[in-house]
Formats: C-alpha cells, structure tokens, sequence
C-alpha cells in the first residue's frame, strides 16, 4: 500500500512539476511577445549605456554625487548629439522628395531642366549621369514614361528610407531615455541581472555579465565608434577638396565601417576622380588622408579599441551586421553586432570554463 502511495506521489508530482514549467512557459513566451517591440530600444540603451560608463561616472563626480541630475544632462546631451543629426538627414530626404515633385511638375508644362553642377560633378557616375540627362532632354517626355516604373520604384524607396530613419531617430531617442534611466539606478539594475544570472548559470554568472559587457563595449566602442570617426574624418577630407555630395560620401564611408569592409572603397575612388578632372594636388591630399586618417582609423585605432574590451574577430562582427541589417533595416546593425558580439564571448568563456574543468591534474 505504500508503493502505491508513493507512486501515486511521485504521479502528482510530475504532473505539478509539468503544469508548472508550461505556465512557465507560457509566462515567459507572452513576456518576450510584450518586450519584442522594444528589443531595438533596449540595444540602444545598453549599448549607449555601457560605453559611456566611464563618461557618466565622471559627471556624477563633478556634479557632487547626483547621480539624477547627471542622467538629465547626459541624457539632453547625448539627444542633441545623436538626434539632431538624423533629423537633418531626414528633413533633407524630405526636401529633396519636394524639389522631385515640383520638378516632374515643371517637366510636364515646361520641358525638362538641366541638372544641377554638383549631381553632373559627383565622382565616377557624374559624366553617366549627365549623358543620360542629354538623350533625355534630347527626346523629351517620350523617355520619362517610359522609366515611369524606375522612377516610382526610385521614389517609393526613398518614402522606405525616410520613413525607416524616422523610426530609427524614434527608437535612439527613446533608447537615450532608457539609458539615462539605467545609469540613474545602475546599481539596483546591475544587482537585479546579477542575481538573474547567479540563479540560471550558477556563481559563474556574474563573470559572464562582465564578459557580456566586455563585448557590448567593444561593439560600442571598437566597431559603431570607430565607423562614427571614420564618417566625420571622410567628411572633413571631401570637403576641404571640394569633393561633391560629401556628406553622402561620408555616410557612405560609415556604413562600409561598420560592415567591417573599410573606406578603401569610398577615398581611392574620389581620388581617381580628382586626378581625372585635372585637379592633382587635391588628388594627392586625398590619397594622404585617405591612407594616414582613414586607413589608419580603420587598420589602428579599431583593433585597439576592440582588443581593450575583448577579441572580437571581424567575420562575428560582419555577419552580426549583414544579419542585423537583413532582419530588422539600418537598427538592426547594431542589434545583430552586440548580439553576436555577446554570444561568441559567452561561448568562449563557457568552452574555456569547461576547458578547465575536464583538464587532468597535473
């Protein structure tokens, strides 16, 4: 009669413990389906948050220990920092998407206008650019219907851009406000995690916290701020040789940095460029700056920085991006790098934990 109590038991026991993991579960499934529209939010503010540790702990310093009050300033700064940025470029797609429209207004009563000088000046494409104008002022109308599909796909995706990088202006100003609240009560979120991961991995899990944020600071810091320099240092270069579209160049120059392909592709071909036009000693400035300030970044100054807050190899950085920019557009970017950045660190200070471990004593 007692076994088949204790059968019995052992029954309820398992069908409790069952019920329990799937309500578990559950809880956890509708939790992540609540916090999924946020994940972009939460990159933002845990990356910017631990990069500028450093810098917040320094302002609490200054400012006596008021740690509230310094979240405030950093988080108005850091705002007009990031923010205004991203809202000139958007308000610029915006006015260009106007002077489109009016100028298909003024091509349906007047004819079509020439080009202006900078778009006919742009590097490598300009001379193409201003021959296809040509045969299209030359046969008129006839030629616009027929790219009308081109031209609305053209215009449909640069609605998509300005739509995503409004939404990307949302999602980092709403992520500035999460990091300020994190650095406000950094102790108490700190603990929360801690305890968090002492509970699922056991005593280990608050060195893999540190490592975790070894990483995220390398993403930060190493990759998205070296890209950052590299798109300011192009931008300053193009400008002073008078180079066309210098600030599309430069955007440029920072998403090829942050793919961790490099400014190569942006600098030599500017630079052939100005030598064509006749313009050598522009040509040789831009091949010395090219090769000392932006190669140099890149080849330098972003090893260093990565190397500071952990190995991070380049193919884990690059396929973070590409993914990160395949699933979720230009926020992604981040998301995949600081995710896969997380993972493989974890990973190796798991695989180098079991290492030890399973090593025969000497």
């Amino acid at each position: 009669m007692q076994e088949v109590r204790s059968d019995g038991g052992q029954r309820q026991y398992v069908v409790e413990t069952a019920l329990a993991l799937l309500l578990m579960s559950l809880l956890i499934a509708a939790s992540f389906r609540v916090l999924l529209p946020f994940v972009g939010i939460l990159t933002y503010a845990v990356i910017l948050s631990i990069a500028t540790a450093g810098l917040f702990d320094r302002l609490v310093e200054l400012l006596d220990g008021r740690r509230k009050l310094a979240a405030v300033i950093f988080g108005v700064v850091t705002a007009a920092i990031t923010i205004v940025p991203l809202i000139y470029l958007c308000s610029s797609i915006a006015s260009y998407l106007s002077v489109a429209e009016a100028w298909l207004r003024e091509a349906g009563t007047r004819g079509i206008p020439n080009l202006p000088g900078w778009l006919t000046g742009l590097p490598l494409v300009g001379d193409d650019v201003a021959a296809f104008w040509q045969n299209l002022q030359r046969d008129g109308l006839v030629l616009l219907e027929r790219y009308q599909p081109q031209l609305a796909a053209i215009g449909k995706w640069l609605l998509a851009l300005g739509a995503g990088l409004l939404f990307a202006v949302l999602e980092i100003f709403a992520g500035v406000i999460v990091a300020a609240i994190f650095h406000a009560s950094r102790d108490r979120v700190l603990g929360y995690i801690t305890a968090i991961l002492e509970h699922i991995v056991g005593p280990s899990g608050r060195e893999d916290l540190a490592a975790a944020g070894k990483a995220i600071q390398g993403v930060a810091i190493g990759v998205v701020g070296t890209a950052v320099l590299e798109g300011v240092l192009a931008w300053v270069g193009f400008a002073v040789a008078g180079v066309p579209g210098a600030v599309a160049l430069a955007a440029a120059t920072f998403f090829l940095a942050v793919i961790q392909i490099g400014p190569l592709l942006v600098w030599v071909p500017v630079a052939i460029w100005l030598g064509a036009e006749g313009q050598t000693g522009w040509a040789i400035f831009m091949v010395v700056w090219g090769i000392v300030a932006l190669m140099g970044t890149d080849t330098f100054v972003k090893p260093m920085l990565i190397a500071r807050s952990g190995e991070l190899p380049m193919l884990v950085l690059f396929i973070g991006v590409i993914g990160g920019l395949a699933a979720w557009g230009f926020t992604g970017m981040f998301i995949g790098a600081t995710t896969l950045a997380v993972l493989w660190t974890v990973l190796q200070l798991w695989l180098g934990a079991k290492g030890k471990r399973s090593a025969p004593a000497a």
